[in-house]
Formats: structure tokens, C-alpha cells, sequence
């Protein structure tokens, strides 16, 4: 499957939309802050690091989560792809708010933003360096779903052993595992570790991380994973070439 990834700021509706007739399978809106701490970590990003973010309130993020799968759906009946839904949140009830959505297909966990205000606050990429609490969100939210559930996770942060991060997630039903091998001092994606991911999991494995051209998505393909995502590439507006060379 082609993924379209979350850009926090970037990925609505109206953004999304255009690209169900691009060979996109599944279209992941956001990410969006789910709770009170990480809409206050968003606000800090978007005013003091002048980063582009969503900053609706989350006591009305489900009802704009519908909204905006509804734009999608509209633009193009006979799209026949997923919607995916990235949530930042901190804590087990973080994600209570999209439990019962039934426009949603897809709840993705984000455990890979590393912008100070999600990280200081505990949502991101920090959800790796405490594998207790991210176990805990994991077995609340596989539990409680009525969406498949799937993780996103940011690979070679410091201190943290991405590989028993894998074991862990492999312990609850999640369906996608979304992989930004992202290696620092690295300008290209980590083949290896997605490869390494590939050989220990039975989730379906999303490559991520420096896809630009069709020969980045064959590379992430024979390197193991099921499907690949693109981000910054889609602010072109045009990503099909990548997918179809």
C-alpha cells in the first residue's frame, strides 16, 4: 500500500483530498494533540518556534476528526482507501476522544515527533524513552478502538533500542507499525534498521523517512517493508510518480 504521512499543521482535508487520485491507499490527517498537554506543547511550537500546527481544542478534535474524513470522502466517492488519523497524546486517556469515531479507519499512535514542547510534555518521541507508559497507551487503546490502531515511531533516538521498542509493540494488536528511520547525521533513510524491523515483526511495516523518488520507495520495499509513506515530498502537491515511477 502507498501512504500518505501526517504533517502536523499541513495534513486536513483539504490538503489530503487530491491525493485519493494519486495511488494512495491510506491518507493520514494530522497529527493532532489529543489532551490538554500536548495541545499546550503545540501552542508553544506554533508561537515560540513558529511551527506550523493544528490547535483545534481537543474537547471538539473528534467532531473536526469527522469533518475532515468527510472533506476527503466528498472530493472523490470512489476512492476506495483508508483514513488514518495521527494523535499525540501523553497519557492512556490521551486517546479516549476517537475510540467510537466510525469515520475514522485508522488511529495512529504518534511516538515519533521530536519538536521540545511534545517531548518536554511527553508525547512524541518520548512515549520510546518510557516503554512502561508507551505499553500502558498501547493496551488501553487496542483495547478500547473501534479503528484498526497504528503506531508511528522515530528510529535511532538517542538512548532508546528501537528493536526491543519493535518487541514491545508486538505484544498488542496493533495492525500498522510506521517506521521514520530517520538517522542523525544522515541525509537518507536507515535501510538497514528498516530491514532489521522487517526481520522481527509480524506487524504490517511502513517505511518512512526521506522518500522522494521512485527509486527511494523500491529501495524501502527491498529493504522489507510492506508499504512506504511520503511526507515532505506531498507539499508538491504531486506524489504519484513516486509510487508509480
Amino acid at each position: 500500500m502507498n501512504v500518505l504521512s501526517a504533517m502536523a499543521g499541513i495534513n486536513n482535508g483539504e490538503f489530503c483530498k487530491k491525493f485519493t487520485e494519486q495511488n494512495v491507499d491510506i491518507i493520514t490527517i494530522g497529527g493532532y494533540n489529543s489532551d490538554a498537554e500536548s495541545f499546550k506543547a503545540g501552542l508553544i511550537s506554533s508561537t515560540k518556534e513558529g511551527r506550523q500546527e493544528f490547535l483545534t481544542c481537543p474537547h471538539h478534535l473528534n467532531i473536526e476528526l469527522s469533518e475532515e474524513v468527510e472533506i476527503i470522502r466528498n472530493y472523490n466517492p470512489s476512492w476506495k482507501g483508508r483514513v488514518c488519523v495521527n494523535l499525540r497524546g501523553t497519557d492512556i486517556d490521551s486517546y479516549k476522544l476517537a475510540y467510537d469515531n466510525k469515520d475514522i479507519d485508522i488511529v495512529e499512535i504518534n511516538a515519533h515527533c521530536r519538536q521540545d514542547a511534545t517531548v518536554e510534555a511527553g508525547a512524541g518521541q518520548a512515549l520510546l524513552q518510557d516503554p512502561e507508559k508507551l505499553g500502558k497507551i498501547l493496551e488501553e487503546v487496542t483495547s478500547n478502538m473501534s479503528a484498526d490502531v497504528g503506531i508511528k515511531i522515530r528510529a535511532n533516538v538517542p538512548g532508546v533500542n528501537t528493536l526491543e521498542i519493535v518487541d514491545l509493540i508486538e505484544s498488542y494488536n496493533v495492525k500498522y507499525l510506521h517506521v521514520d528511520a530517520m538517522k542523525p547525521g544522515v541525509e537518507s533513510a536507515d535501510l538497514d534498521i528498516i530491514q532489521k524491523i522487517s526481520d522481527k515483526t509480524s506487524k504490517h511495516l511502513i517505511g518512512n523517512n526521506s522518500v522522494k523518488t521512485h527509486e527511494d520507495y523500491l529501495n524501502m520495499l527491498n529493504s522489507g517493508a510492506d508499504s512506504v509513506s511520503v511526507a515532505r515530498a506531498a507539499l508538491d502537491g504531486d506524489i504519484k510518480h513516486i509510487f508509480t515511477g
